[in-house]
């Protein structure tokens, strides 16, 4: 909980800050130029998540047990093995972003006016691999270094898009802002976690494991001694490919068959939406490690227990808030965005923050999956309900516009949590708990 205080603690600044900034990049670009910018950050996110290995996962699961144990050398060893999973995600995911966006421009809905910027933009998907540096500062149990990456993006992008009102608002200058907001999250979070490594004398030796990791790599020498590591990595860089369909996927595809402007709205509810559960769904950040520690001490009640606890508040928290907004939501959103986009963008919001909470009901059920060693299972799940999801997206937004992406949406998540608290309560070790 105290570390679930310490994120919140971030999320209390970032959450205003972040309406300001669209607030101010609606107006200064209108919808449709807003809209632009949301398609090109969607489309590089994805590609992101796409190769994303989650290696901050790798770090807590098997640099947990070196750590403590004080096999500075075995530690090291996994951390260098997570940087490398980093960097490979990162380029295959600027390389890719480039040659897709070359070739699939009216696939992807891009106008002419950004065909060039668009390509650029992909550059950015460099700096979003970093999970090594959170995985990092999440085993040394500094959550408020984390909860301040989060605050850096934003407060570049509100710095950067109130300047443009000076020196003349443009989508290439918007897009911009927002690599250099990605760049400059990266960095912070890669100094504070090297600076963690040196206040406890990890960094000295890491360099020499890194290099010699890639002939333990090609021998397998690697593999044989984290026996399971390979395929936890591919597990997880799957399953966040899988996941990214409830992310960033409704923005592209409401951009290639709607257009920009519908595009930007479905950014906007998204964000909202995500934002005002945050609140619940951040636990989960916190409830990887403490997981790992009770999966090493074999503490199998407490780890249930945990899971129990974790839904029940996380749960009740999302369903106040989408209260809150059912009765709320409509006047402060036609502040925020006016009227006309308000009529538009209030339903999609709405239908996202229920599909929110229930995501957040069962928010702890996939970290418990890879917790107990089945993340194969998690990850069918995931393609099982994205073999539903897709398609069915793509018909309703063509067939409704923007009004489908809600609907769809709850239905893929609740199908989603569904299978994944059948697979958990088929787990052996549950049942032998019980």
């Amino acid at each position: 909980m105290k570390n679930v205080s310490l994120l919140l603690g971030g999320r209390v600044i970032n959450a205003p800050l972040s309406l300001v900034h669209i607030w101010m990049a609606t107006h200064l670009l209108g919808s449709h130029g807003f809209g632009l910018i949301a398609m090109m950050y969607a489309f590089a996110r994805t590609m992101s998540d796409l190769v994303d290995f989650q290696s901050w996962q790798t770090v807590l699961k098997y640099g947990l047990h070196p750590l403590t144990s004080g096999d500075c050398s075995g530690f090291q060893r996994i951390v260098a093995f997570s940087f490398l999973l980093d960097g490979i995600g990162g380029l295959l995911g600027c390389a890719g972003g480039i040659a897709i966006s070359l070739s699939g421009m009216t696939l992807l809905g891009w106008p002419p006016e950004i065909h060039v910027i668009g390509v650029v933009f992909c550059v950015s998907i460099l700096f979003m691999a970093s999970a090594t540096p959170t995985g990092l500062l999440s085993v040394f149990n500094r959550y408020d270094l984390i909860s301040i990456q989060g605050v850096v993006a934003t407060i570049v992008r509100v710095i950067g898009t109130a300047a443009l009102a000076f020196t003349g608002p443009s989508v290439m200058a918007l897009a911009t802002v927002w690599i250099l907001a990605e760049v400059a999250a990266w960095a912070t979070l890669s100094i504070m976690a090297l600076r963690e490594l040196m206040r406890r004398n990890l960094i000295r030796g890491l360099p020499r494991e890194l290099w010699g990791l890639l002939p333990d790599l090609s021998s397998g020498t690697f593999f044989k001694t984290h026996p399971g590591i390979r395929r936890f990595a591919l597990a997880t860089n799957l399953n966040s490919a899988l996941a990214l369909t409830f992310n960033h996927i409704g923005t592209l595809v409401v951009g290639a068959y709607v257009g920009p402007a519908s595009a930007g709205y479905c950014r906007i509810a998204s964000q909202i939406a995500s934002g005002i559960a945050k609140p619940a769904s951040i636990i989960q950040t916190t409830v990887y490690p403490e997981m790992a520690r009770l999966w090493r001490d074999h503490a199998m009640t407490r780890l249930y227990r945990l899971t129990l606890q974790v839904a029940l508040a996380a749960g009740c928290i999302g369903t106040c808030l989408l209260i809150a907004t059912l009765l709320a939501g409509k006047p402060l959103l036609q502040l925020y965005i006016g009227n006309s986009g308000a009529v538009q963008t209030l339903p999609v919001i709405l239908w996202l923050l229920a599909a929110e909470v229930v995501a957040v009901w069962g928010l702890p059920l996939e970290p418990l999956l890879f917790t107990t060693n089945r993340s194969g299972a998690a990850t069918s799940v995931r393609l099982l309900d994205c073999l539903v999801f897709f398609p069915g997206l793509v018909l309703v937004v063509r067939r409704y516009g923007l009004d489908g992406v809600g609907p769809m949406t709850l239905l893929g998540v609740t199908l989603l949590i569904g299978l994944q608290l059948f697979l958990v309560l088929r787990t052996p070790t549950l049942r032998t708990a019980n």
